[in-house]
């Protein structure tokens, strides 16, 4: 459970864009795993996250995770970006879901700012504006995270695992999980793991 999203959201923070102590990020689907992934190993590093939900209900719950601005994901994003930290450039945008979600992350990023897609959780295609191109020079990126596995040296591995499974023993950053099944009860785990809107993982306990 640390090989996928936490890698992805280390990636994330890691590969684009130089952060310092106190910059901000922002990024939809935060709910999502590798969404709470990046509120917590920001947390830890020092940075500070926008995160855009689409269900108001999520909001304390992220804040309780170390999310530090929780907006819903509507037309009125860019002002409350605004409103909540007050005019600070956002140099970083995570896109998981695509089309006028995405757009809007691009609308709250600072001029020269990247956008980093690593899902498309909208089946909807990234439009980009030409002007945000022209007047704003924005960058565009896009990671999957097996790929980058596959590419990356053991050294580099070792580079981003090593901090993750550090935050992990300091119980800095934890996968929420739903429900643990025994083995003899696998077919039940595998239909829970297909049920939509769950809380968190579906796991095997392999002490029973």
């Amino acid at each position: 459970m640390l090989k996928i999203n936490p890698l992805t959201a280390w990636r994330l923070l890691h590969g684009y864009v130089k952060l310092q102590t106190g910059d901000w990020i922002i990024q939809n689907a935060a709910n999502s795993a590798a969404g709470r992934a990046v509120i917590q190993i920001a947390h830890a590093l020092g940075y500070k996250t926008v995160n855009v939900v689409r269900r108001e209900e999520l909001i304390e719950e992220l804040r309780s995770e170390g999310g530090d601005v929780i907006l819903l994901d509507d037309e009125n994003l860019r002002n409350a970006v605004k409103d909540a930290i007050g005019g600070a450039a956002i140099r970083l945008g995570l896109n998981a879901v695509g089309g006028e979600s995405a757009l809007r992350l691009m609308n709250c990023l600072a001029p020269g700012g990247t956008l980093v897609s690593f899902g498309a959780m909208s089946l909807q295609p990234l439009k980009i504006p030409t002007g945000l191109l022209i007047f704003k020079d924005l960058r565009f990126r896009g990671i999957w995270i097996n790929k980058w596995y596959d590419n990356a040296t053991p050294a580099e591995r070792m580079a981003a695992f090593n901090p993750i499974f550090d935050m992990a023993k300091r119980r800095l950053l934890l996968t929420r999980v739903e429900k643990s099944y025994p083995l003899s009860e696998a077919k039940a785990a595998l239909e829970h793991a297909a049920r939509a809107q769950r809380s968190g993982k579906i796991t095997f306990d392999l002490a029973h």
